[in-house]
């Protein structure tokens, strides 16, 4: 969804935080324990242009800090407790439960969990925060951009072979109630999904990947106090109502709203050359939010310990029409208007190229350097600078 930044409820759980993928270095009793860490600052070129992954200041700031932990314990044979926790310092480390769940190993292959989970929207979806993982500081914003990156619910997973391919499949079902800061200014309105659903599946070989998702849901936001100019969209949908225009009232608010969310993948590792891409559509019915359009493709060598990478990402969103169904006439052109702009500051133009670098200093510790080149087409151009030290533990 077109500028929707989360803001992750708060939990009074005070441990450490961890890495779904690291293999457990050490082990207490029964419990295993996991983490990474991340560790970045960067700056942009001109405090007068946009604001992009999270800098803004033409001084440099080491602010994109975030710690985790994993913590597991056997309950059984085949029954598995997982406690997956961060704390970033956007969040002014407050701890969030990313993952908390119970696993049961159904078969060799097979296994389904049930709990907090992380949502399979993204090839790189289950180690999202595992910045040592993957060659960007982060990957492309572009296309990681949703802000429900978990699902309270059950899931079943399971990895085969077909015939000379590595294959997974993941099928999940559940909903989330969380809050989302809709206009960037550190108020939160309320969200929730229900008969949110999804699957997903890779098929591989050696040194190639292709994955493709597939999810929907039910999905509640609560918008009428976001501002509107002198009003907000809660007034204006009341004014439209009042005038006869209940159905475009009703396209301003997202009150249990269908929302669809498909992607496609590729990763490939030869281990000399590096490459990905992705390509995600998200389309809200009777809604304000635009059809989202994005995707990314990136190219990298390594060079001994170096890797080198270039990505090229892109926005290309298709603004909805609120509008639709009003007649036109001098009366209602201020009406029409509104709604148009409502829709227009959802739809984002944006082209990305991103060049970095990534330096494996020690086994599990990666520093990297990134330059981000913005054009935005409603908000201009921006260079963001940055750097960070990534570790697994």
């Amino acid at each position: 969804m077109s500028k929707i930044n989360p803001i992750h409820k708060k939990h009074s759980l005070v441990m450490a935080i961890a890495c779904c993928l690291a293999a457990p270095l050490a082990q207490a009793g029964d419990f295993n324990f996991s983490g990474f860490l991340s560790v970045g600052g960067g700056m942009v070129d001109d405090e007068n242009g946009p604001a992009y992954g999270g800098y803004d200041e033409e001084d440099f700031t080491v602010d994109n800090n975030l710690l985790g932990v994993q913590i597991s314990s056997n309950v059984s044979d085949k029954v598995t407790a997982t406690v997956q926790l961060t704390a970033r310092s956007e969040n002014d480390y407050e701890v969030d439960a990313e993952w908390a769940y119970l696993s049961w190993q159904a078969t060799e292959n097979s296994k389904i969990r049930a709990g907090r989970l992380r949502t399979p929207f993204y090839m790189y979806s289950d180690f999202l925060d595992v910045g040592y993982a993957y060659a960007w500081i982060s990957p492309p914003q572009e296309v990681y951009y949703l802000p429900f990156n978990n699902v309270n619910g059950v899931d079943f997973y399971t990895a085969n072979t077909l015939g000379i391919f590595d294959t997974t499949f993941q099928a999940y079902f559940g909903g989330f109630d969380d809050e989302l800061d809709l206009n960037n200014d550190g108020f939160a309105e309320e969200a929730k999904t229900r008969n949110q659903m999804g699957v997903a599946g890779t098929l591989g070989k050696d040194w190639w990947t292709l994955r493709a998702a597939y999810h929907k849901a039910d999905l509640w936001v609560d918008v009428t106090g976001v501002s509107l100019g002198a009003n907000t969209i809660g007034d204006f949908a009341g004014i439209l109502t009042s005038l006869g225009f209940g159905a475009n009232a009703n396209n301003l608010l997202v009150e249990e709203d269908s929302v669809t969310f498909a992607e496609v993948g590729l990763n490939i590792d030869t281990g000399r050359f590096v490459a990905a891409a992705e390509y995600v559509e998200f389309e809200a019915d009777d809604a304000l939010f635009s059809k989202n359009k994005r995707g990314y493709v990136m190219g990298g060598v390594r060079f001994g310990e170096w890797l080198v990478h270039l990505t090229a990402s892109q926005s290309k969103d298709e603004a909805s029409h609120p509008e639709a169904g009003i007649p036109v006439a001098p009366q209602t052109a201020p009406l029409i208007g509104a709604l148009q702009a409502v829709a227009a500051s959802q739809a984002i133009e944006r082209d990305v190229i991103t060049v970095g670098t990534r330096w494996d200093v020690t086994s599990g510790t990666a520093l990297k350097f990134q330059i981000d080149d913005i054009d935005d087409e409603n908000q201009g151009d921006q260079k963001v600078f940055s750097v960070a030290l990534q570790t697994v533990f």
